[in-house]
C-alpha cells in the first residue's frame, strides 16, 4: 500500500477564486433566505392559523412534522441526481416549485390544503442546502471552502432574521394570507435572478494526501468513488450525522413552536414574540460566518481540520445543549431571552462543519450524494420533533410553560450527546486518508491484474 502522510492545508493558500464564485456565493446565500422564510412562516403564523383553521396543538404539530415526510427521501433522491444534473438546473426548479406550493394556502385555506402544501414544501426543500453546498464549492479548493459554506447556512437565519419582522407586520395588519403571497411573489424573483446570472462550476478540489500518482490523478478529475457505507460510517461521519440530527432537532422546535413560547407561556404577546423570535437567528448570523472565518484562518496556518472544525463543532453543540437545559430552570424572561437565543443558535455552526468535513472525506464525484444524504437523515428529526413537542404541549395546556420545557431538557440532552460524540469521533484527515487508500489499494490491484 502507498503510504500517507498528514495533510498541509497550507500548500493552496494562496490558489485564485473567480469573482464569479463570490456572485454564485451571494445568490445561493439568498436563496437559502428565502427557503428558511418559507419554513419559519407557519410559525409566525401558527396562532392565527389555528384559530381560522381550529386546529389543536397536537394537530399543528402534525402539520408542522408534515414537512418533513417526504424531506429525507427528496434530499437523498434529488442529490444522486446532482451527481448527474446539473445543480443550476435543479436549483431553478426547486425555487419556482417554493412559490408555486404557496398558493394553494392562500387559495383553499383548509387544513388538508395546508397539510398538502407543507408536505410539497418540505419535498422540494429537503435537497435545498445539500444542492447549493454542492454548487458552491465546486467554486472553492477545499480549505477554501468553510468560508463560503458558512455563509450559505446563514443565509437561513438571515431568512428569519430579514423576513420574520415583514412577515409578522403582514400576518398582524393584513391576515396570514398576505405573508403567503409575499413568500410566493420572493421565490419568483429570485428564480428570474438565477436564470440570468446563475452558473455552473467546475470542480477545484485539491487531493493533498500523497497517494499514488494513478489514484491522484483520477481523484482530481473526479472519477475516484469509494463504497457509500466507508463514508458515512467512518468516525467522521458517524459524528456528523449524529450531531446534525441533535442539532435539526431543535432547530424544528425554534421553526415551529418557539413563537408561541415567547407568545403565550412567557406572556409577551403575537407582536413582540414575532420580533424576538429573531433573536436566535440574528446570533446565528454572527455565529456561523466566524466559525467560517476562524475555521480558513486556522487551516491555512495549518491547524488541523479536526480541531479547526470537529472539536470546534463539538464545543459549539455541547454548549447550546447546555444553555437549552437552563432555560427550564432560569429565573425571569430576560434570562430566559438570552439562554433561548444561545441554544437555537450556537449549535447551528455544526451544519457548515458537517458539511465541510463531509465534503473533505468525499471524493468529488460522490460529494453532492454524500452531502445530500447527511441533510436528509438529520433531517428525519425535524418530522419527528415538532409532532413531539406537541404531545407535551397538550398534556400540560398552551398556556403552560411545563409542556416547552419537557421539550427543552429533551432538545438540550439530545445536543449535549452529540456535541460530545462529535468531539471523540470526528477526525476528517484520517478518515479522508483511509478512504483514499482503499482507492489506491483498487488501483493497485487492477494495475496488478492488467
Amino acid at each position: 500500500m502507498t503510504s500517507t502522510s498528514p495533510i498541509d492545508h497550507r500548500s493552496h493558500a494562496a490558489a485564485p477564486v473567480p469573482r464569479r464564485a463570490w456572485v454564485v456565493t451571494g445568490l445561493l446565500v439568498a436563496f437559502m433566505l428565502i427557503n428558511f422564510g418559507d419554513k419559519a412562516l407557519l410559525g409566525l403564523a401558527a396562532k392565527p392559523l389555528m384559530n381560522d383553521l381550529d386546529l389543536t396543538a397536537d394537530e399543528y404539530g402534525t402539520i408542522a412534522s408534515a414537512f418533513y415526510a417526504l424531506f429525507s427521501v427528496s434530499a437523498v433522491v434529488v442529490g444522486f441526481l446532482a451527481n448527474r444534473i446539473s445543480s443550476r438546473w435543479l436549483i431553478l426548479v426547486m425555487s419556482v416549485a417554493w412559490a408555486v406550493t404557496q398558493i394553494p394556502v392562500v387559495v383553499f385555506a383548509t387544513a388538508g390544503s395546508l397539510l398538502v402544501s407543507r408536505i410539497v414544501l418540505g419535498a422540494t426543500e429537503g435537497p435545498a442546502n445539500p444542492i447549493a453546498v454542492n454548487a458552491v464549492q465546486k467554486w472553492f479548493p477545499d480549505e477554501r471552502r468553510n468560508l463560503p459554506t458558512a455563509l450559505i447556512n446563514v443565509g437561513a437565519a438571515l431568512g428569519v432574521v430579514v423576513l420574520s419582522p415583514v412577515l409578522t407586520y403582514l400576518i398582524v395588519e393584513h391576515g396570514w394570507r398576505s405573508a403567503f403571497v409575499l413568500m410566493a411573489v420572493l421565490g419568483l424573483a429570485w428564480s428570474t435572478l438565477w436564470l440570468m446570472l446563475g452558473r455552473e462550476g467546475s470542480e477545484v478540489s485539491h487531493v493533498t494526501a500523497p497517494v499514488s500518482e494513478t489514484a491522484r490523478g483520477r481523484h482530481r478529475a473526479g472519477r475516484a468513488r469509494v463504497p457509500y457505507r466507508a463514508i458515512f460510517f467512518s468516525g467522521t461521519g458517524v459524528s456528523v450525522f449524529v450531531a446534525g440530527a441533535a442539532v435539526y432537532w431543535s432547530l424544528a422546535i425554534l421553526v415551529a413552536w418557539l413563537p408561541l413560547y415567547l407568545d403565550e407561556p412567557l406572556g409577551l404577546g403575537p407582536a413582540r414574540a414575532g420580533t424576538l423570535v429573531a433573536l436566535p437567528w440574528v446570533a446565528s448570523a454572527i455565529v456561523i460566518p466566524v466559525q467560517g472565518i476562524v475555521t480558513d484562518r486556522l487551516m491555512r496556518h495549518g491547524v488541523s481540520s479536526r480541531l479547526a472544525r470537529g472539536v470546534l463543532g463539538g464545543v459549539c453543540v455541547t454548549a447550546a445543549g447546555v444553555s437549552m437545559l437552563l432555560i427550564t430552570v432560569a429565573p425571569g424572561t430576560l434570562l430566559k431571552l438570552v439562554l433561548v437565543t444561545l441554544a437555537f443558535s450556537v449549535g447551528t455552526v455544526q451544519f457548515a462543519v458537517g458539511m465541510t468535513m463531509m465534503a473533505e472525506i468525499a471524493p468529488d464525484r460522490q460529494r453532492a450524494a454524500v452531502l445530500a444524504t447527511v441533510i436528509g437523515t438529520v433531517g428525519l428529526a425535524g418530522m419527528v420533533s415538532p409532532a413531539v413537542t406537541g404531545r407535551f404541549v397538550d398534556a400540560h395546556g398552551m398556556g403552560s410553560v411545563d409542556g416547552f420545557h419537557s421539550a427543552f431538557v429533551l432538545a438540550g440532552a439530545l445536543m449535549m450527546a452529540g456535541g460530545l460524540l462529535s468531539l471523540l469521533l470526528a477526525r476528517p484527515e484520517r478518515d479522508a486518508q483511509r478512504l483514499r487508500g482503499t482507492v489506491v489499494e483498487a488501483h493497485e490491484d487492477e494495475a496488478r491484474e492488467e
